[in-house]
């Protein structure tokens, strides 16, 4: 598989040359394309000037497809003036999607498969201990403060929670004390219960990065969902693993339950019932996340498959996306 450039330029963000996913290699070297399956374009690599040579797409009676990356949110690509690229590939250029999405051609979540098998592998001892550190309410890390209608929307909402009597404690940029969590010992880091998992965009199908899945369910801590919709978190989640906040009339409502769970320890337990009595939706998680991103896309050239055309990347990426998803 070749990755036609690092993402956004910078080989820190990208996988190293050479990694390996499933029986397949990636690599950075463009000499090597008459080789390759597989051409990953990340959003950012994507210029009309440096196109793949046309008749490259066959090579020795193989296809070559031409793969679409993007992690970021529609709306963040608009902001960096990156959007024009894409429209260049429209009409056809493009075979497979590769996104957070979980309906493209594949599936790219913010927790590689790795991760998640181990997760899913917890039992109740796991459990016991776990609960055992827990002491304090909220944690939230946020670092963009009001750059998208999505970060001012979050921004507000966790004010009114702090108003109406929730203790969250805030780190990060948008609160000028980066170097206070820096310092912040792994004890006290996963005393928490909760993690405010607010996003920075509201209603982005299946837009659930690490701060649900690293900073909340790895963690140990039960998620505070919001921006995504509810019906994409059951989706993509362990069932009953989260807290949403659109199932709350005000942010008051809110605080108020999570006060509760703070001083009924059977209550909050439960939102781990998943890992005490995993039952069969689990199951259909553990399908889900054993294998993702380029190890997905691995097996499906593997797999000798037939040709897709992706005739609109933006009609896919951008126009069938939610009004509010969209608006800044």
């Amino acid at each position: 598989m070749l990755l036609w450039r690092p993402p956004w330029g910078l080989f820190s963000e990208g996988r190293n040359e050479g990694f390996r996913a499933g029986e397949c290699e990636m690599t950075y070297n463009r000499s090597r394309i008459a080789e390759a399956g597989a051409v990953v374009f990340h959003y950012s690599g994507l210029d009309q000037d440096e196109m793949p040579w046309k008749h490259y797409r066959f090579y020795k009676g193989s296809f070559l497809t031409h793969m679409f990356y993007c992690a970021e949110i529609p709306l963040s690509i608009s902001c960096l003036r990156a959007w024009s690229h894409l429209t260049y590939f429209d009409g056809g250029f493009i075979n497979w999607t590769m996104t957070y999405r979980s309906d493209g051609n594949v599936f790219c979540p913010y927790i590689e498969s790795n991760a998640a098998i181990s997760i899913f592998k917890r039992d109740q001892a796991w459990l016991n201990s776990t609960l055992a550190t827990k002491s304090k309410i909220a944690l939230w890390v946020v670092s963009n403060c009001g750059l998208l209608r999505g970060s001012r929307l979050r921004m507000d909402y966790v004010t009114k929670l702090v108003e109406a009597g929730l203790p969250v404690d805030r780190y990060g940029k948008c609160f000028n004390n980066k170097e206070e969590l820096a310092k912040m010992s792994s004890e006290d880091f996963n005393s928490y219960k909760f993690y405010l998992s607010f996003e920075n965009a509201e209603h982005c199908k299946d837009y659930m990065t690490e701060k649900f899945w690293r900073s909340g369910i790895e963690n140990g801590k039960v998620p505070v969902v919001w921006g995504p919709k509810k019906s994409d978190v059951e989706h993509l989640a362990p069932p009953g693993s989260f807290i949403h906040a659109d199932d709350f009339e005000s942010p008051a409502k809110l605080a108020t339950y999570l006060l509760y769970l703070d001083k009924n320890d059977t209550a909050y337990r439960e939102y781990f019932k998943w890992v005490e009595y995993p039952g069969e939706e689990m199951k259909r998680m553990k399908e889900l996340y054993a294998r993702t991103r380029e190890e997905v896309l691995c097996d499906k050239l593997l797999s000798n498959p037939s040709p897709n055309i992706v005739e609109s990347v933006t009609d896919f990426f951008y126009n069938l996306e939610s009004k509010e998803c969209l608006s800044n």
